[in-house]
């Protein structure tokens, strides 16, 4: 339970961070910068975190690989049910 509390107090803090800095970003650099600066970071963040095996990269990567399997998988189902049908007839 107290973990708890600490994970949902560390996620209120981070947003409230968010919102406080997004606007002293707007408020100095108008809203093109401050979305220019928040898109830098959020790239950033993909492009740093790319190695880590939660990270997002990871994420697209197994879920790409397992539609790849996926699709093999029928290939090899599709061929093996026509030819039992040929060798049927």
């Amino acid at each position: 339970m107290n973990n708890l509390l600490i994970v949902i107090l560390l996620i209120a803090a981070f947003f409230i961070g968010g919102l406080l800095l997004s606007e002293l970003m707007i408020s100095v650099f108008g809203f093109d910068g401050a979305l220019l600066i928040w898109l830098t970071i959020f790239v950033g963040s993909i492009w740093f975190g790319r190695q880590n095996k939660d990270g997002i990269v990871m994420l697209f990567k197994d879920i790409h690989q397992s539609n790849l399997d996926d699709i093999e998988e029928q290939e090899l189902v599709s061929f093996d049910n026509e030819y039992n049908e040929k060798q049927n007839n």
